[in-house]
């Protein structure tokens, strides 16, 4: 009898719990979900999930703008802490000895004044997980892009769309990241375009696979990439032109890979090295129609210094050290820093204001 009663007790108290919280929840239910109503709102509103057009790879046209003419200015003592931080995260300094907290105090200081590309580069250090780097929140780095985004700048656009495609947005995915990428591209971004031109540059569809046949606008895409200095968009350029496989497409391949090479691409250096080293010579695939070992291995050199510098070394001077045949190649003494000295540029560092 007691264990009957003390059961009932239990039940009656936990319905006599349960009628006070339904009738709590009634009395809070219209303040809370307002306030619930307000924050989605909020968040809605913000840069990240702004409502775009869906990707469309079948798109009939696309017109090249260049991004350095629609991003803000520069000032020049922005641009002097930029340069600082770059010199600091050099790829010759080895990761876990480069000094972190300086880094991000000079790219903190350039993108509190709106300069663009620290903006950027200050996202990317605080997500890059290095040891040292004092602010690894990835929201501090969302917010950084969203602020590019809002002064206008194309690969800010670029930078959200990868965001949203590694789910570091919540909610984002293909989808949402691909909508992102075709606005970047429209606006004027080199990395967008020479992304979604590589993946609409296909003979035909293959969605699963990630790519479509659409050369009216993969070409231009591509194009205007490199002509904004993107050098890796040339990699791709070269597989379209070559496809002709006639004698005058196979040249146009060879010199668009040696001028990606001036901007930087390590992928297109490589190619190169393999082309020369006779790479599909007996198939008649090959670009260059005849082995050249001396000119593969400067270009093997090339590559692997570009590499890396992963973008960051560009090679103006290239000719002087490795043209194009028919001219003949300059004396080189076999040391990889002459030749990389011979072709980059002459700069001089930064100088504090």
């Amino acid at each position: 009898m007691k264990t009957t009663g003390s059961t009932s007790v239990a039940r009656l108290g936990r319905l006599l719990i349960a009628a006070f919280c339904l009738y709590a929840t009634s009395v809070q239910a219209g303040p809370f979900t307002s306030l619930t109503n307000k924050l989605a709102a909020t968040m809605s509103n913000l840069p990240r999930y702004e409502k775009l057009p869906l990707f469309d790879p079948h798109r009939k046209s696309f017109a090249c703008v260049h991004q350095d003419k629609h991003v803000p200015a520069i000032d020049p003592q922005t641009e002097v802490w930029f340069q600082q931080a770059l010199t600091l995260d050099s790829p010759d300094i080895y990761y876990k000895e480069r000094d972190y907290p300086k880094i991000y105090e000079l790219y903190l200081r350039a993108a509190e004044r709106s300069h663009w590309k620290a903006m950027l580069n200050l996202a990317s250090l605080i997500v890059s997980g290095y040891p040292g780097v004092p602010e690894q929140d990835p929201e501090r780095a969302i917010g950084w892009v969203e602020k590019a985004m809002q002064l206008g700048v194309p690969d800010a656009y670029d930078m959200m769309g990868t965001y949203h495609q590694n789910g570091m947005v919540r909610g984002g995915d293909a989808t949402s990241a691909y909508a992102f990428f075709q606005r970047a591209a429209d606006m004027g971004s080199p990395s967008a375009m020479a992304f979604l031109g590589y993946k609409m540059a296909g003979t035909y569809d293959d969605p699963g696979e990630g790519f479509w046949g659409n050369l009216a606008v993969a070409v231009p895409m591509l194009e205007c990439a490199f002509a904004q200095g993107y050098g890796d968009a040339g990699e791709k350029l070269s597989l379209i032109y070559a496809r002709p496989n006639t004698p005058d497409a196979k040249l146009r391949a060879l010199k668009i890979l040696h001028e990606s090479v001036k901007l930087g691409c390590a992928n297109c250096a490589h190619s190169l090295a393999s082309e020369f080293r006779g790479f599909d010579l007996s198939s008649g695939a090959n670009l260059a129609g005849h082995v050249d070992t001396s000119r593969a291995d400067r270009y093997f050199v090339l590559g692997d210094v570009l590499e890396h510098y992963d973008g960051r070394l560009k090679l103006p001077n290239l000719d002087k050290i490795l043209p194009l045949p028919p001219a003949p190649l300059p004396k080189w003494d076999g040391n990889k820093q002459t030749l990389i000295d011979a072709a980059k540029a002459v700069t001089s560092p930064p100088h504090p204001a």
